[in-house]
């Protein structure tokens, strides 16, 4: 997102903390922060440290002046982030007239939230009993107005969060919400006639996906650390450009920087009973060397249809490896089976030497696994021992990774519960080793899975 010109307003009645949040989400986006208190003419001030509401008739020549400190800002490109209550909408409308690309952020909260803010505040001059007059005087901001509401019941770091996110987001529909989840990361939640996600924008990472009238299909960590920078543990992350510990450099993360880079949301549809989100990722140098655009494509609904679309942006040839590092929720470990791999060798990461013949029957996961099967595209079935089978199958894939921790492993990890591998196993889609992706300038690659499940 752009924010050179960003011109918004943080709105709300007094004890919402405009200024506070105001003054954060400037520094956030980068911009200058004003207060429009600042703006009053003294009678103003005078009338109002007296317990006496403010008239239109004072209120205008103010309203004149926000919208001009905006439009000024966005003229000068430099953008301005400006808390203001503008109460009704005809103030409202007096400012977009000013600056028609001025977007509002309306903090809201109940009468005893903001009453208990005010009662704390010791140096302002809106006394808490001119509370109950504000409240009757808003008019709440609207569906056709340009902006959104934060609720305030929440840290004001979280409200920043939430902001920024959804000032960068597109139009949503009414299926999708942009909020605040846990360790104060944004989440994109999806609440579709045919099934429900949440994907947090911290690597586009998918958390958890419900058909209708199920629970969720994906398996997450209980210690999973929510956190900037942090690979969140479950779910689906995103491996992208390299798969495990990088060749050359012992210093950068694990499955390269997609999982914990911050995308962003450029789109969101509802196509007939699915929900439709894409996200984007561009250029992460010096991360990685090459110029490079992705587009994350996630469709919610009785099916999980995930596709990542790679472009070369760069004047030279790029090889990349890449994985949907899948966290399937299975009831009991020792139950499940994964077949459609049986007369397919594979690599045994445990072994030695890892080159292993095919076994002529279904993956009973009996201990710590970590297979790579390569150069295939076949449909991975997993049976969970109750009569459900979850199906995984691809498009430009040609590498398949079966991985389970066991016991020991996941005690050794900080974000694996000792016993949570009895109730999880990966089956990834990728493009691995001899399977790693070139690309010529210009070019373009898609790796996709379809993720159901049948009882």
């Amino acid at each position: 997102m752009s924010t050179a010109a960003e011109q918004i307003v943080v709105m709300g009645v007094s004890g919402s903390g405009k200024s506070t949040i105001g003054a954060l989400l400037a520094h956030a986006l980068a911009v200058p922060f004003l207060d429009a208190d600042g703006l009053h003419p003294q009678a103003n001030i005078v009338k109002m440290a007296s317990g006496v509401p403010l008239t239109d008739a004072d209120r205008w020549p103010w309203l004149a002046q926000v919208g001009r400190a905006l439009s000024d800002a966005g003229a000068a490109g430099t953008g301005l982030v400006i808390a203001c209550s503008a109460l009704k909408r005809v103030y409202r409308e007096s400012i977009v007239a000013a600056a028609p690309n001025v977007r509002f952020v309306h903090l809201t909260g109940t009468f005893d939230v903001l009453g208990n803010r005010l009662e704390g505040r010791s140096e302002h001059f809106m006394p808490p009993a001119l509370l109950r007059s504000q409240l009757a005087t808003l008019e709440e901001l609207q569906a056709d107005e340009p902006g959104f509401a934060v609720d305030i019941d929440q840290p004001a770091v979280n409200a920043v969060t939430e902001s920024v996110a959804r000032l960068g987001a597109p139009e949503l529909p009414a299926s999708v919400l942009i909020g605040v989840g846990a360790g104060g990361l944004p989440v994109v939640r999806v609440n579709g006639r045919a099934g429900a996600a949440e994907v947090y924008l911290q690597g586009a990472h998918v958390t958890s996906w419900s058909p209708a009238g199920t629970c969720s299909v994906l398996w997450m960590s209980e210690f999973s650390e929510f956190a900037p920078g942090k690979p969140l543990r479950g779910g689906v992350p995103i491996c992208f450009p390299w798969f495990g510990p990088h060749e050359t450099d012992a210093n950068a993360p694990a499955h390269g920087f997609a999982r914990i880079a911050a995308w962003h949301l450029v789109q969101a549809r509802e196509v007939g009973d699915d929900v439709e989100l894409v996200f984007g990722l561009t250029d992460l140098r010096p991360a990685w060397p090459h110029c490079f655009e992705a587009r994350y494509t996630v469709t919610v609904g009785a099916q999980l249809c995930l596709a990542l679309q790679v472009r070369n942006l760069d004047d030279v040839s790029v090889t990349f490896a890449e994985a949907f590092h899948t966290y399937l929720s299975v009831p009991d470990i020792h139950a499940v089976s994964v077949s459609g791999f049986e007369d397919l060798g594979f690599i045994d990461r445990l072994a030695e030497p890892p080159a292993r013949d095919a076994e002529g029957h279904p993956v009973a996961v009996a201990g710590e696994t970590d297979r790579i099967y390569l150069g295939t595209n076949a449909e991975a079935r997993i049976a969970d021992g109750t009569g459900r089978t979850v199906s995984i199958s691809t498009k430009g894939s040609q590498s398949r990774v079966i991985w389970n921790p066991w016991s020991a492993k996941a005690s050794a990890m900080s974000d694996f519960g000792t016993e949570e591998w009895t109730g999880m196993v990966c089956v990834e889609t990728a493009n691995l080793m001899s399977d790693q992706v070139s690309l010529a300038p210009g070019e373009t690659h898609t790796m996709s899975a379809v993720i159901a499940q049948t009882f």
